[in-house]
């Protein structure tokens, strides 16, 4: 971009203001606007920085020292704007930029459409026509917040709980031959020593 395309929403605001301002003073008494010595000082708040996704919320222009002048905010890549209180023939839109005519006003509110995701700044100048004196109204963040996906809780590890030891079919069987053949086994043997000392 070059400087002269640069200067573009400069050169359209100081127009834009100066035909305001002529069209005022011709029908307004030349003594009801005098220049004051208050600074002009233009700042911005937003109802929130981290809007949640396809949400609206609320950008306030605060305004001090500027009788006749305007405004131009740029708006994030991504954002839109949706709609103000502000007169509509002293607001004009084009792409990102939203230009205010102000006349006496202290605040001006206007609504922003947040994207599905992104963030962005927005940043704005000002311009008084009765000082010819300009300026900036600083920047502010945004930041479209997710909502995270709610991760499940682990379940917690079961301490698995011993099982009985399967019985053996027939184990008791296998016991009792087992008592048995040590009982046959034993008068056996008292039979064979009554044999061997028979003799």
């Amino acid at each position: 971009m070059n400087e002269n395309n640069k200067n573009i929403p400069r050169m359209l605001l100081k127009l834009s203001i100066a035909i305001l301002a002529v069209s005022l003073l011709s029908v307004a008494p030349i003594g009801s606007v005098k220049a004051t010595a208050t600074d002009t000082v233009v700042t911005r708040t937003l109802s929130t920085t981290t809007p949640i996704p396809d949400s609206t919320f609320d950008v306030m222009l605060n305004i001090t020292g500027l009788q006749i002048g305007g405004i131009v905010e740029t708006i994030p890549a991504g954002f839109t704007f949706v709609s103000t209180m502000h007169p509509s023939n002293q607001t004009y839109i084009a792409g990102q930029k939203v230009m205010f005519a102000v006349v006496s006003e202290t605040s001006i509110k206007y609504e922003v459409r947040a994207p599905s995701e992104g963030s962005g700044t927005f940043c704005g100048l000002w311009y008084d026509a009765l000082s010819e004196k300009e300026g900036d109204t600083g920047s502010t963040s945004v930041s479209v917040k997710v909502p995270e996906t709610p991760t499940p809780s682990p379940t917690p590890a079961s301490t698995p709980i011993p099982s009985p030891s399967p019985s053996v079919p027939g184990f008791e069987v296998v016991l009792a031959l087992a008592g048995l053949l040590a009982v046959v086994r034993q008068l056996l043997v008292k039979r064979k020593r009554k044999v061997k000392g028979g003799k």
